[in-house]
């Protein structure tokens, strides 16, 4: 992550989620908080090239609707 030309962003946002699941993890005495922020970040980095390809192919994202807006959406 620290390599990819979004490190500047990706590191502090992966450090904050790091640090918030670290410390549900202790308050629960479970390491599923810190399961699911490393697969939610290998998710966003294997999911990087293909976001690339569609925003330099020039194609126009503005109609697709914001997953926070999707009802059911697991937090």
């Amino acid at each position: 992550m620290r390599a990819d030309r979004r490190a500047e962003t990706w590191v502090p946002a992966f450090e904050r989620d790091w640090a918030k699941a670290l410390e549900d993890a202790r308050g629960s005495f479970s390491l599923t908080p810190l399961h699911e922020v490393v697969r939610t970040w290998q998710l966003r980095v294997a999911a990087a090239p293909a976001a690339d390809a569609f925003m330099d192919s020039g194609r126009d994202e503005s109609g697709f609707v914001d997953l926070d807006d999707v009802p059911g959406r697991r937090r």
